[in-house]
């Protein structure tokens, strides 16, 4: 299986939760497809007015099809997180997130057809962001990266995308 056709098969397991967005660009830089994905919770009692808790989660999904990985491309997308993606998508621009803000996941999904380099292994797999708003009152962001490297079939990705990583091993 080729890069771009996996790239197909994700999308097209996530267009029925997920906003597809074909390409798209952050700050010059091309990915093949963001999703955008939220959900809202709430418990009310009798009423929908009478509410007694609403959360509301988000995921942000970018996919990207390369070459070969390098630590650079894990460096680049660091940057988008915090020059573009954390204060746009996640914040709004605001100055903190809305009121009932449970969780953002911004995940990274590059799909790289020879490999990656050692460096970019050390660099996956010790890439974190976290960020609490007003000391969780407000949820969290927190980045994660997954890499399907082709030529070796095999899935990795940082602490916070083990769970993904779990996951999707199926697919090789």
């Amino acid at each position: 299986m080729k890069g771009h056709e996996l790239l197909e098969k994700l999308l097209q397991s996530y267009q029925a939760a997920f906003d597809i967005t074909r390409p798209y660009d952050v700050e010059g830089d091309r990915y093949e497809a963001y999703a955008a994905f939220n959900v809202t919770s709430a418990k009310y009692v009798l009423v929908k007015k009478a509410e007694l808790w609403r959360a509301d989660c988000f995921e942000h999904t970018f996919f990207s099809c390369i070459d070969r990985l390098k630590a650079e491309d894990i460096q680049r997308f660091r940057g988008h997180i915090v020059s573009f993606i954390e204060p746009e998508l996640v914040r709004n621009g605001e100055a903190c997130t809305c009121e009932n803000h449970m969780y953002t996941y911004i995940t990274a999904v590059f799909i790289s057809e020879r490999g990656l380099t050692k460096e970019a292994e050390k660099a996956v797999r010790d890439f974190k962001f976290f960020k609490n708003y007003r000391l969780g009152l407000r949820g969290y962001a927190e980045a994660r990266v997954l890499v399907f490297d082709m030529e070796n079939r095999r899935v990795s990705g940082n602490r916070a995308a083990r769970e993904l990583v779990k996951g999707y091993e199926k697919v090789f």
